[in-house]
């Protein structure tokens, strides 16, 4: 699987950083000791001395049509949630959050939280969640259904095409795996029920530990969907303990019933080749840190097959 040059991560982490600097500058902020927090998907930026994190969507743009769509949702959704006592990092107070077009790069504002190796446990990650969608319960802005399963997915896999990356017949098998989610979500057995407004990538390391507790970040995939997608990512590679600790934890502060144990398992392996196509198109561009597991991933998506139930009225069963 071939990749860009090599120098293209290191261009995009400059080209991230100079725009998050720009961006400072036009908004009047003090960020004359910047520093680069992280530079994987995006590059977040600490515009120091000012409390404020910049996040620029530089290698994750590529995969996506409308980048700067993601951010704005994102930017909405925390600062709702923020406003409700939710447990998120919220963009910053101290300017216009955005997000910000700056030299073809999409940039948003944050509030600064220190890094932290604290990581939650099963109950706490699992209160998290609900009371980050209890807090968006009323969220009044639109947003996609599901975006995770249908844009993120059809905009990288259209992406890979542009640039070669794939075999035709690998491009194919994934075009048919996403096939056959989209044919399930849209058939007549397809989405049914309330929804809620999503984290979209609600895995445990999407947590920080603060002071005022876990607060989460990322939610640049925000969209509308049942809550069993959340819940899906959230125990995704846990143990069974574990997560049926933090399932637990989630339906005693919301009161909502559980989805089954079917629908749980089929929105986790819809999610897999979400996570998959993700990887293929970091390998490309990134191949430092992931064409190493880009294979085996790839290997593993294809080889699992849709369990059974799946989304729609069939939910109900195992509640």
């Amino acid at each position: 699987m071939p990749g860009d040059s090599g120098d293209r991560f290191a261009e995009m982490t400059r080209a991230g950083l100079a725009a998050a600097i720009g961006v400072a500058r036009e908004r009047g902020l003090p960020a004359g000791d910047p520093e680069v927090l992280s530079s994987r998907g995006n590059v977040l930026v600490h515009l120091r001395p000012a409390p404020v994190v910049a996040r620029v969507a530089t290698l994750t743009a590529w995969t996506r049509s409308e980048p700067f769509q993601w951010l704005a949702r994102e930017v909405a959704v925390a600062g709702y949630a923020a406003a409700n006592g939710g447990p998120v990092v919220p963009p910053t107070a101290l300017t216009d959050p955005g997000p910000h077009w700056r030299d073809g790069l999409a940039v948003s504002l944050w509030t600064f939280v220190p890094p932290s190796p604290e990581r939650p446990a099963p109950a706490e990650f699992g209160v998290a969640l609900a009371r980050l969608h209890m807090a968006t319960a009323d969220f009044p802005g639109e947003l996609p259904v599901l975006a995770t399963l249908r844009a993120q997915i059809s905009d990288a896999l259209a992406a890979l095409e542009r640039d070669h990356v794939l075999e035709p017949g690998v491009l194919t098998a994934l075009r048919d795996r996403h096939a056959e989610i989209l044919a399930a979500l849209d058939g007549p057995d397809g989405l049914d029920g309330p929804e809620v407004v999503l984290h979209g990538d609600a895995h445990p390391g999407n947590l920080l530990w603060t002071p005022a507790g876990w607060l989460w970040t990322d939610l640049e995939e925000t969209c509308r969907g049942p809550r069993a997608f959340d819940l899906a990512v959230l125990v995704r590679g846990q143990g069974a303990d574990d997560a049926a600790t933090a399932l637990a934890a989630y339906a005693n502060l919301t009161g909502e019933p559980l989805p089954g144990p079917g629908e749980l398992a089929w929105f986790d392996w819809a999610r897999a080749l979400e996570g998959a196509v993700w990887t293929l198109a970091m390998a490309h561009q990134y191949p430092a840190r992931y064409a190493e597991r880009a294979p085996s991933v790839l290997a593993s998506v294809l080889a699992a097959r849709q369990p059974s139930p799946g989304p729609g009225p069939r939910r109900n069963m195992g509640k």
